[in-house]
């Protein structure tokens, strides 16, 4: 609906002209009147309308100055203006003040409603596009987080970026200072406050909300299990050292308030160029290796040799947060930890050789793990040698996906198996644990499957197919309420009639009342 404003000294022609408009324009609203120019820039400020009729001749403040007025708050206001005069020079002054369009007094009827129609046509028109961009502004303010984490995925962590890396890197837009730095990361429940306890998923929510608190320029890539790299730009005002620990010491604060987790970030050395970011992102991983410094945060250039030499030995915490997420079920975030050790002995120069050695014993117990919680998987091994971090990380990650595949074709059977069990034993009580016990597999890995696979917890699963249940049962039997809501597992008829209205709309009585059909009969 467009909103117009109608401004002319004469009563009667700002009555007349609005019973033109509601009974000829329904597209148009008169949202008000004015007398005069000041009362007409009061009022445009007031009701904010799309389009203005001004009578030129008025006492006071007349049409032109109230236009130029106006204009100064509102640019996208359409100006119609109303006159008896039809000189050359109202004609210029009326151009230079972007009048759309103007009429005569008097005006024939059909002449007022077209001119009016054509400029509603034209604000509409005008208000589409606008609704257009912001709804692709929005879809690019949705996509842009995930196009960053692509990008930061190939800086960091692919040796052979895609031809479409440059394309990605386009379409949102490159920070005016190219220099930056890497930072990771590293999220740990050790500290945290048991009822602040919440998923790492959250967490990166909130990271990604934080963006907007922090000046500097930032590509924020994925969540690999409870780490996340960042790439920050400079922005040239102040030394690199300076905002490097200005962005830490913003996150670590805001993240203490926001989440209870403890955050530790370690900072990578600055890169001139975009495409050396992979070694800033590996000085940042030797610099978050010791993650109890009262700071919370380290830079890598506070790092001595002795330090940087000694972190190939200290990676054995890394080790295991790999067997832990394998505990998990999270085979992917272990495949990532893995990736990440190989990433840091690559950057503490330790040889391929020895990190190879190191990867396959972790991979040995990660495939005892796997075959004590029931999965047939095979034995992995290197074909050969390794003689680069290159081939090291790709023959490591094939091992792993070869792991996920077996991995996901054992989570089905689970899922299928507790899905059985809960469907056989949904009047009983069932908690957690005790579907848990039937699996072999702990409640939390349990309760994970249920969320990846159903998108719900078990407790959803299970009170979904009891009042499925109960609605078969009114529909099948003549059994009371009453006795359907012990059959399938509930205790308290109030309670089921609570839970029952909640998921399918109705209370038991009206559902049950719906199923009854009158039976029409036949008149002789």
């Amino acid at each position: 609906m467009i909103r117009m404003l109608i401004v002319d000294d004469e009563p009667i022609e700002r009555i007349a002209l609005q019973r033109i408009i509601e009974e000829g324009s329904p597209d148009v609203e008169v949202v008000g009147q004015a007398s005069n120019g000041r009362e007409a820039i009061e009022a445009a400020e007031r009701l904010q309308p799309d389009l203005i009729t001004m009578d030129i001749k008025m006492p006071g403040i007349n049409g032109l100055q109230a236009i130029e007025k106006i204009r100064e708050t509102n640019k996208a206001v359409k100006f119609i203006v109303v006159t008896a005069f039809d000189t050359f020079e109202f004609a210029q002054q009326a151009i230079k003040l972007g009048v759309y369009d103007y009429m005569l007094k008097p005006s024939r009827l059909s002449v007022v409603l077209e001119t009016i129609g054509r400029v509603a046509n034209e604000i509409q028109m005008i208000q589409q596009e606008l609704a257009n961009r912001s709804i692709e502004q929005v879809r690019l303010q949705k996509m842009t987080p995930l196009v960053e984490a692509d990008i930061v995925e190939q800086l960091l962590f692919d040796y052979v970026q895609s031809a479409s890396l440059a394309e990605m890197i386009d379409l949102i837009g490159f920070p005016s200072g190219r220099e930056g730095f890497v930072m990771t990361l590293q999220f740990s429940h050790d500290m945290a406050e048991p009822s602040h306890l919440r998923d790492y998923d959250d967490v990166y929510l909130e990271l990604n909300e934080l963006l907007l608190d922090v000046s500097n320029p930032i590509w924020l890539g994925k969540m690999s299990g409870n780490q996340v790299p960042a790439i920050v730009f400079t922005d040239g005002e102040f030394s690199y050292r300076a905002q490097a620990i200005s962005v830490a010491k913003k996150w670590i604060q805001a993240l203490d308030v926001k989440s209870g987790f403890r955050l530790f970030i370690g900072i990578g050395g600055l890169c001139k160029d975009i495409r050396d970011m992979r070694k800033s992102y590996h000085e940042a991983l030797l610099a978050s290796m010791d993650n109890t410094l009262a700071a919370r945060y380290c830079l890598y250039e506070n790092l001595t040799r002795d330090d940087i030499q000694a972190i190939g030995g200290r990676t054995l915490e890394m080790e295991k947060s790999v067997l832990e997420e394998v505990r998990r079920g999270n085979l992917e975030a272990a495949g990532d930890r893995i990736a990440q050790m190989i990433d840091i002995f690559e950057g503490a120069k330790q040889g391929v050789g020895m990190s190879q050695q190191r990867i396959f014993e972790v991979l040995i117990v990660v495939t005892r793990m796997l075959q004590e919680m029931g999965m047939d998987v095979q034995t992995p091994y290197f074909p050969y040698s390794t003689t680069s971090y290159i081939q090291l990380k790709a023959e490591s990650r094939l091992l792993i996906h070869n792991l996920v595949q077996v991995g996901e074709i054992v989570e089905t059977d689970l899922l299928q198996t507790m899905k059985l069990y809960i469907q056989k034993h949904a009047h009983e009580e069932l908690s957690l644990e005790r579907i848990a016990a039937t699996v072999d597999r702990n409640p939390f890995y349990v309760s994970k499957l249920f969320k990846e696979h159903f998108g719900m917890n078990y407790i959803d699963f299970l009170t979904e197919y009891r009042i499925e249940t109960a609605k078969q049962l009114m529909q099948e039997t003549d059994k009371s309420l009453k006795e359907i809501t012990f059959e399938v597992g509930y205790n308290d008829p109030n309670y089921f009639s609570r839970v029952f209205k909640k998921l399918v709309g109705y209370s038991p009585t009206d559902y049950r009342k719906m199923l009854i059909r009158p039976t029409n009969k036949k008149h002789i």
